[in-house]
Order: C-alpha cells, then sequence, then structure tokens
C-alpha cells in the first residue's frame, strides 16, 4: 500500500516524487503521515461538532497551496514541530478521541497521505471504532484516490472554492480545480449516498460541501450554488461560509473581507433555490478565531 509514494501521484498534481526516499513534490510531505494536532474541535457545523466537539486529526502539508489558506502554518510544507504517526498510532489515536467522547473522527487535510489513512481507519474500525469517521478535504481529489476510502469513511467534507478557472489558476494554480472537484464530490457522493442524521441531530452519513465566499467573486459562487444544487439539492449540505479573513501573503482584492451584502446576495440566493439542508455563516465571523494553535 505505501509503496504508492515511490512515484507518487496520488493528487491531480501528478508530481511522480519519489516520497519514500526524502524527496517531496507539490505537498512538500515525505511518505509517513506527519500530524501536527489532535483535539476535540467545536468550530465546524453543528451537525459535526454537537456539543461534545469533533475529534480532529490536523495534517501538515496540503496538494492544492491556496495563496489564502487560514491553515498556511502547517499547510505549506513541514513545520518541524509534526509528530510522524503510522497506521496503528493513528488509529489509537482516533479510539482515544471516541473514549474523549468525540462524536466523529474528522480527519483534515489528509488526501496526500492516504494509503496510510485509509489502513489507519480499517485498523481502528477492527479495533472496535464506533462513532463516523469524517474526511475534511480541499475538493482537488482525484477519484483513484478517493476509492481507497470506499467503506470506511462515513462522511466527506470537501471545499469547492472555483467554478473559474480565472480564479483557480491565480489562487491555487489549480486550472482544473472545478472539473476535478465534481468528479471528486460525484466519487463521495457514491460513497455515502444521501444524507442520514441520527436521532441526536448529528450527520452519521453523507456529504457536506463548503464554499468559502471569496472577495470578487460572487459570480463565481452563484455558478456554484447553481451546479450543487441542480445536480444534488437537498441529498447533500451545502455550507456557504463568509469567515474569510486577509492572511498575511495576500494582496490586491484579496487582501478585503467580501462585502457583508455580497453575503447576504449569496445566502438569498441559496435559499431561492430551495435549499433547506444549507448552513450560512454569520458575517462577523472570522477565519482567525476559526485557527487552532498548532504546533509552530
Amino acid at each position: 500500500m505505501e509503496n504508492q509514494f515511490e512515484n507518487c501521484n496520488l493528487c491531480p498534481r501528478r508530481c511522480g516524487a519519489d516520497r519514500t526516499a526524502g524527496k517531496t513534490g507539490f505537498c512538500r510531505m515525505p511518505g509517513e503521515p506527519l500530524v501536527n494536532l489532535i483535539k476535540l474541535h467545536y468550530g465546524e457545523e453543528p451537525v459535526i461538532s454537537g456539543n461534545k466537539g469533533s475529534g480532529t486529526v490536523f495534517f501538515e502539508g496540503c496538494s492544492l497551496g491556496c495563496i489564502f489558506c487560514q491553515n498556511y502554518m502547517i499547510s505549506r510544507g513541514p513545520t518541524g514541530r509534526g509528530k510522524k504517526m503510522d497506521a496503528d498510532e493513528l488509529a489509537q489515536a482516533y479510539l482515544s478521541l471516541e473514549e474523549s467522547g468525540a462524536h466523529n473522527i474528522n480527519l483534515v487535510t489528509p488526501m496526500h497521505f492516504a494509503p496510510v489513512v485509509a489502513n489507519s481507519i480499517e485498523k481502528a474500525k477492527l479495533s472496535g471504532l464506533k462513532i463516523p469517521v469524517a474526511v475534511n478535504c480541499s475538493g482537488y481529489d482525484l477519484v483513484s484516490t478517493l476509492k481507497l476510502f470506499d467503506g470506511l469513511v462515513d462522511i466527506y467534507m470537501p471545499d469547492m472554492k472555483y467554478f473559474s478557472s480565472k480564479f483557480s489558476s491565480a489562487y491555487s494554480n489549480a486550472p482544473d480545480y472545478f472539473s476535478v472537484c465534481c468528479s471528486a464530490v460525484d466519487e463521495m457522493f457514491r460513497q455515502t449516498g444521501s444524507i442520514v442524521m441520527g436521532e441526536d441531530g448529528l450527520l452519521k452519513r453523507g456529504i457536506i460541501v463548503r464554499h468559502l465566499i471569496l472577495p470578487g467573486g460572487l459570480f463565481d459562487s452563484k455558478h456554484i450554488i447553481d451546479y450543487l444544487t441542480s445536480r444534488y439539492g437537498n441529498k447533500i449540505f451545502i455550507s456557504l461560509m463568509s469567515q474569510y479573513t486577509p492572511m498575511p501573503s495576500c494582496t490586491g482584492r484579496l487582501a478585503e473581507k467580501p462585502s457583508k451584502r455580497s453575503c447576504e446576495s449569496l445566502s438569498d440566493y441559496l435559499a431561492s433555490k430551495g435549499q433547506t439542508n444549507a448552513f450560512i455563516q454569520e458575517y462577523e465571523s472570522s477565519g482567525n478565531e476559526m485557527i487552532p494553535d498548532f504546533l509552530t
């Protein structure tokens, strides 16, 4: 399984780097997972965080590399403080989070470590893990990689960041983002099916597609809403996020917050499409408030 790191083509970048020999590709990561933080997290959607928190595992590195990333402290390369964890160690971490009362296991940006992470989920479930497992990702994922999680992941929380290749090229150097993301979400939906809620009001199975409203991206966002509501409707949750906060690397338009008027317009537009399985983030939300205390 881990031999997939020898000529790594796990993400759409298809770098071909031999990550077992100390070489790194776009994600800047070795083959062995680096975990920066494990904690109960309360900042997700209510159907994920509940009142006891989501058992969250933050992996270092990323294969998308958005210039406005709020987790840039850990997404842009090894911090030197991350902990190497194999599949057995990860499985034990999930079981410990369950014992701590977590509603679910929430794996944040794990896809560049997919073979090991998939193995860790399988080991944890064989060892008695009962709570749902969620994958929290950028949406820029290959179907072939997602298939490693088939039958193991209960919930997917992908982003759908861009419709326009102009934006995806400028902000993430990924002109093919939208087409790749559409195929990825289709595969996620194939695996999970429609939303399944528990009696406790928490999501047990299904998809939450997140869209972060970007400054100047009103029409791009409307295209994404059109696509998601027409293809999936209320079979999925759509989470419209207004927490965009300029990071130190942001210049030009990205150095601003999207206007309150734009966010309210998109909220109304989503409602006009008949989407009732939706989350609308308050405009006053700040990305800084959502950033955990990473080990940097």
